[in-house]
Parts: structure tokens; sequence; C-alpha cells
């Protein structure tokens, strides 16, 4: 990654220094530019090669990065050698969600230029995009969303380009391919990136600091197709010629850029304009953009007639909407460049007009334009550098592990490495750290490296099942916070005492079972044949002895048996219970599962019984035996679904009536409770929105639920095309599904006549009938108020799913009407962007990205790709407002479940009204006109 030294860091400042010079004294002397500073990747290829019309050298892709598949394009498909050769090969990433280039320009503390370009020329055979099936898949910059790369004609080249900045503290620039549609494999054919002046683009342009994406560049006034890039312009933008029905001029002359001037537009493009037909005539054009959307218009100037004295051209430029003049009385220079923009302006609708001023006896002009968006403030988020250099040593002590780092290991922020967890620890700055490590089964060979200590700020740490030998270092025993420590499946045959002592204090869960003296170089399996050996919290630096393998081997499966007989043994008391009769939950068990890139650490510490109800519990549904339920489900032939509770099959009663029944997994030890609270809940509710209970099972040591079938599964099921479904939601239809859902919820809270408070709220356990109906189902962790006076529930079995926790609830295990409501504010993001509420299992949140967006107002890095722009904006930004209200930090903040309700019908009258149908997608965005003509832009 090039993390430097102080003394490299001096040698690379001279170096870009001179550089700088050298490129400085070519521009101002007129000399043939050259392409120093440039990198130019040729994506696939197998040998480097020299762009036919520009000239620059192209490299092979290998030294940037370690994943992807190299392809060569159809020859039937290549547009007939139209484009360069370098568009002739692909790099196409089957494999994973998070593919990323490692870009390391030589010139720290520098803007650049990037550029991505992607033809798909059916290089895969698969004839993809042409079934009106775009190819969809994201572009991050860094931890920057840039891009929803959409390939709808795979025929024809799709081409992005930001202007970004590099810092000297953090020398990398990662450029990330994300898998956004399972449908998509995301590919690329170009990877571009070059060297600008500081001074190109003023600092205010945009507030973002210079983090911009370009929407279009064109050359006005210019005749044919000819594109303008290198080495016309030193640069390498490329302008694309606009041809208009306006007047044109052109010069042979050349055109000089003056002492300050911000942008360098290259003589050659400066030297043709458009100009209105007459002066009283007017040049316009609009950019009509997505809600809370700032463009930045840069209009490029200069005059190509040498007026006489008496002649006057001077153009106002007026902002429809804005305060002002936009621009007054600029004139033109005679062969020299000027620019005209603005900082950031957000309105509904960019409307220009260029006119004559007052004393103008010639028309307006203009000569190119570019227009640029901001990229999300997330952009300048990066990993805590001293992070950076602790986990590469590591990547570099283990060179046999088998993981695909490459970039910087926290961004984009929802895909950080495979198996790290990342989280920015303060509120001051955005540096993220790296809080967890799960490297279970990874290839592991040697010591516990020393480097792990310095990730100071990691609180789990998985290590298990590796070939990892020798002592471990006494340093990881002076890490602040770390809490989990899993050793089990190594070779190793040594504890610090430091470690221990921690362990004994109850600050550290340490994991030391199943450790081997010898490693044969096969990577250890969990739960296989290697001899245990002792826990850790017994072992002080001495060599582990089998006495005490034994006696930690032998009591917690003792202690597991005697906990499976006092389960069977009240199971088999409950089988003989009446329908009517009182039944006493069992006692329950504190669960804590880490989610760590696929693997699960699961820590269990045993309480009395708990929540002994005064009330009784009395089933009134039907109790069916034991061997029903096989002939109902034809010995259960049918799974539709699995989950922590246990298995779902489909069913058929006498009747023919469909219905779905749960069988309780007796592995889990809160199956139980979770079966009682489950029945009991669904036996006192009765609503259109929560699935019905049919019956329920207590027979032959078995506990089963049987329960309504919904045929179109869950809400998660359709989000993400699980179990074959292809047809993607529309917007009206994912309103309609999270409306029904929310009037159950608010049933639960204000019509049961002892309120409930779900505490399980997510997309799948959001079921579907025929017609799309919703239900709320899975009230096994379900809690009732007893009282009117009761503001709460206390949570003392916490079972959660990953993602949908209120955080309040981690500190005070306390659960009421607002921590269901921020659960369902996670599923309201999640029917907005299609996106899980955790990319992979780790602890980088869906909230933290869409927060970055939201605060922005960048609704196109929020919304689906897979609606492909067919929604209202404004219904779209009343749900993502309601969200960001049930997710706020403070609880009374958050609305109650009625006032959802109400809110996310207003938002489906808005998506439905004909009146405020719109789409609002880019390419329907932007036009000219000159008078009652208009023209657009994007079409060259």
């Amino acid at each position: 990654m090039g993390y430097l030294n102080l003394e490299k860091k001096m040698m690379l400042w001279c170096r870009s220094l001179l550089l700088g010079v050298l490129i400085a004294a070519v521009q101002v002397n007129g000399q043939t530019p050259t392409s120093d500073g440039f990198i130019s990747i040729d994506c696939g290829a197998t040998a480097n090669s020299t762009d036919s019309i520009t000239g620059i050298p192209y490299i092979t892709d290998d030294q940037f990065i370690e994943t992807g598949v190299k392809y060569n394009v159809s020859s039937t498909n290549y547009l007939n050698s139209s484009l360069p050769k370098q568009y002739s090969t692909v790099r196409s990433f089957p494999d994973g969600d998070r593919n990323c280039y490692s870009l390391k320009p030589a010139i720290l503390d520098n803007k650049y230029l990037l550029r991505a370009s992607f033809f798909y020329g059916n290089y895969d055979g698969k004839n993809s995009g042409w079934d009106n099936s775009p190819l969809l898949f994201d572009l991050y910059i860094g931890s920057g969303f840039w891009k929803t790369v959409n390939i709808s004609d795979p025929s024809i080249p799709v081409t992005y380009e930001a202007i970004t900045a590099i810092s000297a503290y953090h020398p990398l620039l990662p450029v990330c391919l994300i898998r956004s549609d399972s449908s998509s494999t995301p590919f690329i054919s170009l990877l571009e990136m070059r060297l600008l002046k500081n001074t190109l683009f003023p600092g205010d342009l945009p507030d973002y600091g210079n983090f911009i994406k370009l929407f279009m560049r064109r050359n006005l006034g210019a005749s044919g197709d000819k594109i303008i890039r290198f080495p016309d312009d030193p640069y390498d933008r490329i302008w694309e010629p606009m041809n208009i029905t306006l007047h044109e001029l052109s010069t042979d002359k050349t055109v000089k850029h003056g002492q300050f001037d911000q942008f360098e537009v290259p003589s050659v493009v400066l030297q043709t304009a458009s100009v209105s037909a007459g002066v009283n005539d007017s040049i316009q054009f609009y950019v009509n953009p997505a809600s809370h959307i700032a463009y930045f218009v840069i209009l490029h100037f200069s005059e190509l007639e040498l007026l006489p004295e008496k002649d006057v051209r001077e153009v106002d430029v007026y902002l429809d909407g804005f305060s002002g003049n936009y621009t007054a009385n600029y004139a033109p220079i005679y062969l020299k460049s000027g620019s005209v923009y603005h900082p950031q302006v957000v309105l509904s609708q960019y409307l220009f007009s260029l006119n004559a001023s007052k004393r103008a006896t010639r028309p307006p002009i203009l000569n190119a334009l570019e227009i640029y968006s901001g990229i999300s403030q997330s952009f300048g988020r990066q990993s805590n550098l001293a992070d950076v250099e602790a986990i590469l040593k590591i990547k570099e002590a283990y060179k046999t592990m088998n993981k695909n780092w490459v970039g910087d290991p926290c961004v984009p922020v929802s895909f950080p490495w495979a198996g790290l967890s990342c989280r920015k620890i303060t509120e001051e700055g955005g540096e993220l750290r790296i809080t967890a490590i799960n490297l279970s089964s990874s290839g592991l060979v040697g010591e516990v490296s020393y480097f792990f200590s310095e990730l100071t700020e990691i609180r789990v740490l998985d290590l298990s099942y590796n070939n990892l030998s020798g002592r471990i270092p006494n340093s990881l025993a002076g890490m602040p916070y770390l809490g989990v420590l899993n050793l089990t499946g190594n070779c190793i045959t040594q504890v610090p005492e430091g470690l221990v002592e921690k362990s004994k204090e109850g600050s550290l869960i340490l994991r030391f079972d199943n450790n081997t003296d010898t490693c044969d170089g096969s990577n250890p399996t969990p739960g296989g044949n290697s001899t245990p050996s002792s826990n850790s919290t017994t072992a002080t630096n001495k060599k582990i002895t089998a006495p005490i393998v034994i006696v930690l081997s032998v009591v917690p499966a003792f202690l597991l048996l005697v906990v499976v007989v006092l389960i069977l043994w009240r199971i088999r008391r409950k089988t003989q219970a009446i329908n009517h009769e009182v039944v006493q939950p069992l006692s329950e068990s504190w669960q804590f599962n880490v989610d760590l890139g696929g693997s699960q650490l699961q820590y269990t510490s045993h309480q009395s019984s708990v929540d002994h109800k005064d009330n009784q519990l009395h089933f009134g549904s039907r109790q069916f035996m034991y061997a029903e339920l096989e002939n109902i489900t034809k010995k259960f032939s049918r799974t539709i679904g699995k989950g922590g509770f246990g298995t779902v099959f489909h069913g058929s009663l006498e009747d023919g009536t469909e219905v779905a029944v749960k069988i309780c997994s007796l592995s889990s030890k809160q199956a139980p409770n979770l079966f009682l609270a489950e029945v009991e809940n669904l036996s006192s509710v009765r609503h259109k929105n929560l699935v019905s209970l049919v019956g329920y099972c207590m027979d032959s040591g078995q506990m089963a639920i049987v329960y309504e079938y919904m045929p179109l599964g869950s809400l998660d099921d359709h989000l993400r095309g699980k179990a074959g479904i292809g047809r993607v939601l529309n917007w009206a239809e994912r309103l309609q599904i999270i409306i029904d859902a929310a009037q159950g919820l608010d049933y639960l809270y204000n019509g049961c006549p002892m309120p409930i408070i779900h505490r399980d709220i997510k997309t799948s356990n959001i079921l579907l009938g025929q017609n799309l109906e919703a239900k709320i189902s899975d009230f096994g962790l379900s809690k009732a108020f007893h009282s009117d006076l009761q503001s709460h529930v206390s949570m003392t079995a916490p079972a959660f799913s990953l993602g949908y926790i209120d955080p309040m609830c981690l500190k005070t295990w306390k659960f009421n009407e607002k921590t269901d409501v921020y659960s369902f504010g996670v599923v309201l993001l999640e029917i907005i962007t299609g996106e899980p509420p955790v990319r992979h299992d780790r602890d980088v949140q869906l909230i933290e990205r869409v927060q970055l967006s939201f605060e922005a107002g960048d609704i196109n890095a929020i919304v689906d790709p897979k609606l492909q722009g067919m929604y209202n904006t404004e219904s779209v930004w009343k749900v993502l407002e309601l969200a960001m209200r049930c997710m706020a930090r403070d609880v009374d903040q958050r609305p109650k479940m009625a006032e959802v309700v109400t809110q996310l019908r207003e938002s489906l009258e808005c998506e439905t009204s004909e009146k405020s149908k719109s789409m609002t997608t880019e390419s329907q965005s932007m036009a000219f006109m000159k008078k009652s003509t208009i023209f657009d832009p994007a079409a060259r």
C-alpha cells in the first residue's frame, strides 16, 4: 500500500515538486504535453499497449488488483474496431461483493482526474442487458459512493469521471466495484488517473473539498464528431462536441490562458463557440436535478472576433430562482480564456439564461460548458493510518491467508475487508477504526503476530482453527478494549500470565480449546479430532497437561447432558397438559452472538428463571399430535423456511387449507421459551396484518406451531431476489406492504387488551400473501405490558437480529414501543435502498451509509437502483425522512406507530397521484433551449 516513513516522504515530496515544476514548465512554454504522472490501466489485458490516438501508454492491471477474471470482448460485438484496442479486454468479478483496485499516485497532496470505462460487448457470452434488464453495480472512490454503473446498451461503452485529491497521510486511492444487484456481475474495461494542477478547480467549487463527479463536458460550436482530449488537453479531459442549431463562430488563432485561469480549457476547445441569432435573442439551458442535488455549472468564454471599438459583446447570466444575477456584464476577452461559475446553489430547477447586456451590440456567446455534482461527504472518510499499517503487517506475516485484502481496510464503510469490523469511535473526525477481526479458518501459519496488539480499538479477535503455534505475545494483554480472544483449534501451548489474569477478572472471554502440541500444516477443522487442551484461564505459561484436558472436556459435557435431560423432562410434563392448563415458563439463558464475516462466536451465561407471570397462559387453538403434523406435511417433505427457532414446513389440513408448520429445534436453549411466547401471543391477537395461529403441538418430545400459510414468502425474499423471485417490487408496492406491516404493529401497541412489544421487527418477519398483502410474523421474542403504568419490558434473554437492534437497548436491555419503531425505521431504509441492514454480517450498518448521503441530499446514492428511477422523488423523501425520525438517538423524537401509518399513507398518495408522478433520472434532467427550440446536450 506504500505507507511511508519520514525519509521516504521527504524524497517523494522532492520528486513531486520536481515533476510539478516540469509540468508547469511544459504548460507555460507551450511544449508538447507528456503523460508523466498519469496512471493508465488496461483492465484484463495480458500485455501493455499504447493508445493509437493519444499516444498514452497503458499497462495491465495485474499489479493493482488480486481478484477477478480476465476476458476478451466478443469480436462480433466489438463495434467494428471503432474503439481503441484497450476496450477489447475486461476484468470481471464473479466472486465477492467487494473488489478494489489500489491506485498509488507518485505525487501526493494533489488533485487528480479519475476515469472508469465499461464496455460489455458480450464478453461472457451471456448476452446480458439486451433483454431490458440493465447490468447494474456500484462504483466507489474510497468511502465515497461515485456512481451506479448502468449498462443499458451493452454495445456502447459507458464512462464516468470524478475529480479527487490524494492526501500525503493516506497515499492510497481505492477504486471499488460493489455488487449491488445479485443478477449483475461487476466488470471494468479501463481505469485512468490524470494528474491535475492544484490550482485547477477553485476550493469553493463545491464545498465538498474538490470531490466532484462529472455530469457532462461539452465543446460548443464544434463541427463533426471529433472528441478533444490528450495531447490537445494536457490533463486528458474528454471534450465532446455539441452540434446545435445556434450560429457558430470559430478561429484558427490560439486562445491563451489568463494568469489566474482556474480551468485551463484547451485552446482548440475555445476556438469554437455558439452565439444566438441576434442581440435580442438569448441562449438558455436548464438542469432539472433530483431533489436536494447541487449542480455546479461552469461556463467557458472567449471572444473569437476582433470587434470594432463601437461594438460591445457583454453577457448577463441569469439563474432562475437565485437572488440577483448569476453574473452581470461579463465581457469575453479577445483570444483569452475566461469562465463564469458560482459556489453551490441548491434549487429545484436551474434555468440559465445568457442575455446580451443593456449596452451590448453583439449577441451572447458560449464556447464550452462543464457540469459537476458533489460526491457524498463520506468521501473523505478513511481508515486510521496506524490501523492500516498494522493490518498490512499482519497481511504480510500470513502469506497463506485466504483473504481478499486490497484497498483501504474499512472503506467503503459498508464493505470493509473480509473478516474486519470497523466503526468511527469518536464524533470528531471521520477516521474509521478496526474494532473486530475474525480470521477463523483462514489458513494462518506461524506465531500469533505482535502487530495485532497495535490495533488498539479491537474488541473481538478470533484466530480459531488455524495452524498458529508458539507463544502468544504478552502485548495482547495490554490491548485496552479486547473483550473476546478465541484461539480454539491451533497449536499454541503457552498463554501469558496477563491474559490469564484478565480472564480471571472477567474483563476477557478467553477460548483456548482443542490446541495440540504439533501442527501438520493443514488447516484445522472446527469440531475436528485434534487433541483437546485446557482452557487458557487455567494455563499460566506452562505446557498444557492431559489431566486438565480431561477435566475441562468432561465437565462441560456432563453439564450439557444435565441441561438436556431437564429440558426433555419439562417438555414431557407439558405434553400431559390439557388445553387450559397453566404452563410455567422455563428458565432462560443469556446469549450474545458476534457475527464476523460469516463465522459466529456465541457466549452463554445462564440465569435463574425469570418472568414468572401472575396471569395464566391459556392456549385456545387446536392442539395437534405429532403424527398429525407428519401427515399434513407429508413427512416434512417441503421446507419453506429456516431460522433460529427451527425449520418451517409446508402443509395442508384435511379441508385443503394450506398451513405453515414450524418445528422447534431442541438444540436451541431458548426454544421452549420462544415457543411458549409465540403461542401465547398469537392466541391473543387477531388482525388482518398479523399472521393467524391455527394450532400448536406439544407431543412426543416435540414442539411445533401451525399458522396460516403466506404463499409469496417474506419481504426480505423480494428485496434480495431470494428463492427464485424474479420480479422487482415497484415503489408503490413496497409502500403498501410497509403500510400493512405498520398497521399490524400499531394494533399490537394500541388495539390489544394487553399491549405487545414485538422485539424482532425485520423484513424476514414481514410475510406476503397471494396479493402482496403483508402480515407480521414470529412473535417468539414478543413481550406484553401488564399494566398502563409499565413503560418498558426488561430483556432478560437478549436475542436480536443484527442491524435491527436499537443501540439504546444494548445499554439498558429495556424494550418499549419506540424500540420497535427503531427497528421499523431500518425496514424503511431497506425498502428504499434494497440493501440489507448489514452487509457481510458485519457491524457497519446501513444507516451509517444512508445518513451520509441523506445529509448531502444525494437521493440517487440512496434509492435502490433496481427501481430504475420509476418513483416519485417527494414520496421517497417523505419515507426517508420518516425512517431517520424512527431511528433518532433521542427516543422522545421517534414517532408513534400510529403517526408512522399516517405518514406512509400520505407517501403512497403522493406516489399514486397522476399529477405528481415523475421520473428523476439524470438522462431526463437536462435540456437546452433557444427561445422555443430545445436541444439535448447529452446527445453528441
